[in-house]
């Protein structure tokens, strides 16, 4: 069934298939180590991390993806590399912190990925992580077409944003298989293309506020700026399973009326108007409507937002990959943040760069760029799995690993301030000891901020023992086998919390 299916992808997605394959077939001594408890069925990788000043406060959340174990969660860790919370497995993307309504939630992609682009939904959890919200885009709706016809999909949301508005609604990506004339970058005249187009769309009712296609403006937004090859007359373009990836936009955010757009392999940033009318171009190696100052170059960015904006000028901030798959050179990955003056002069100015120059980074896909308080930065480098955090001067202070390289990814990484709220209850197992006590482990998916946990069993056991960790381990005396115990969370949003009650010995 699974050699059927990769021989009917086009053939860039059956070579990553066979990739996969060959590597989930390597020696067991590659793989990232997990993170393994008793009172939990929960494995996730290793977090890593090594601080060399201080860091901001909050969490880190991502969605970290096991290539070779071919699983991937939506994730949040603490600043000292313990897991707070995982969410199911499955095909996971642009996960993101954020208010919704006043209310602190998270929104993240989930559904069929392809290479580079998916077809899903957009759920949004509460700090309880219930999905309050599942945001869809109806494929038979929006009449798209897919490199994977005849296979169909309910929802079409692509993998790359989803940014909440103030206004309560969300912006999204997505992928349409379109004929194209591509003549004027040597191609067939009857081509085919991989359209980009993003959606705002109202999260409480589904409704469709906008939509703009790069193809229904292609005057605007050209062919010729691609920076990606076309591959022949057998290659992309020629077919409806194998198009030219055009744009192949990957970030989208609303300031006032107008969005800001990156197109990844465009190597370039729009502002788009309400009417859908390209207000500016900025392209990382020709300048597009601007000069390019020294150092400010960019290509196959990621995470394009605005720190400040006025009428004269706008300062910008990106996670410049300067790699993809198909480059014949390997250039450094950086952050980078950019002014860019909109009046007189039209020069984009370097403000800053950060790398870590005791490990660079070479990423050739996927990747954030947060800015967080007192000039502190958090950068993540997507297919490298790294995170590295900078103050205000520019020096590292923070590095985290949480796999080798090309075993291990996450599309974004973001540290935010969090409180869980977990509906669910503390697990817990209690296993005898060779020195007559009995360890009672216990852990609560989501949970922040337990202080404590109180062991009983009956009337003439109780003790209580600080929270450490995902898993708490509690050496208790005066328990025989076979004896009923519970746990209670002391301290915090889910004081008074108790688990089901266990029996010591089993489980274990």
């Amino acid at each position: 069934m699974a050699s059927l299916f990769i021989r009917r992808l086009p053939r860039a997605l059956a070579l990553i298939a066979s990739l996969i394959n060959v590597t989930t077939a390597q020696s067991s001594e590659t793989l990232w180590p997990l993170q393994t408890y008793k009172s939990s069925s929960i494995k996730t990788p290793s977090m890593n991390i090594t601080k060399m000043g201080q860091t901001e406060p909050g969490y880190l959340f991502l969605t970290p993806h096991d290539i070779m174990r071919e699983t991937g969660h939506p994730t949040i860790y603490s600043d000292d590399g313990q897991l707070v919370w995982q969410g199911a497995g499955g095909n996971y993307s642009a996960l993101q912190p954020q208010m919704l309504h006043g209310e602190p939630v998270i929104a993240y992609w989930s559904g069929f990925a392809g290479h580079g682009f998916g077809f899903g939904h957009i759920s949004i959890l509460n700090s309880s992580y219930d999905e309050i919200h599942r945001v869809t885009l109806s494929c038979e709706e929006q009449n798209f077409v897919t490199v994977f016809d005849p296979m169909k999909f309910n929802s079409c949301i692509d993998i790359h944003e989803s940014q909440i508005t103030e206004n309560g609604t969300i912006l999204v990506t997505a992928v349409n298989v379109t004929q194209a004339n591509l003549s004027s970058i040597g191609g067939k005249k009857d081509g085919w293309i991989q359209d980009g187009l993003i959606y705002e769309i109202d999260i409480a009712t589904n409704e469709i506020l906008f939509r703009w296609s790069a193809h229904n403006h292609i005057d605007q937004v050209p062919l010729v700026d691609v920076r990606a090859p076309l591959e022949g007359s057998d290659g992309s373009g020629v077919n409806s399973t194998y198009p030219y990836g055009y744009p192949h936009l990957n970030s989208i955010y609303r300031y006032g009326d107008d969005y800001l757009v990156s197109s990844r392999y465009m190597c370039s940033v729009f502002l788009i108007a309400q009417n859908g009318t390209v207000i500016w171009h900025l392209h990382g190696r020709t300048g597009g409507d601007f000069t390019l100052g020294l150092g400010t170059g960019f290509c196959y960015q990621h995470d394009v937002r605005f720190v400040s904006q006025s009428p004269e000028r706008v300062t910008l901030t990106m996670h410049n990959n300067e790699n993809t798959e198909f480059t014949g050179h390997t250039s450094l990955t950086t952050g980078l943040i950019l002014n860019v003056e909109l009046q007189g002069s039209k020069e984009v100015t370097l403000v800053g760069r950060t790398w870590d120059a005791a490990e660079p980074v070479y990423a050739q896909s996927q990747g954030s760029y947060q800015s967080l308080g007192n000039g502190h930065v958090l950068q993540d480098h997507g297919a490298t799995p790294k995170i590295e955090e900078y103050d205000e001067n520019g020096a590292i202070v923070m590095r985290a690993r949480f796999g080798y390289d090309n075993t291990m990814q996450t599309y974004r990484t973001y540290r935010y301030p969090w409180l869980g709220r977990p509906s669910t209850k503390p697990g817990v197992v209690a296993c005898p000891t060779k020195g007559g006590k009995t360890a009672v482990y216990v852990s609560w998916n989501g949970a922040t901020d337990v202080g404590s946990w109180k062991v009983t069993s009956g009337t003439n056991v109780s003790q209580t023992a600080l929270r450490n960790g995902f898993e708490t381990t509690i050496l208790v005396a005066g328990l025989s086998d076979g004896a009923s115990v519970k746990v209670e969370a002391l301290g915090g949003v889910g004081d008074g919390t108790k688990s089901e009650s266990v029996t010591v010995g089993q489980g274990c």
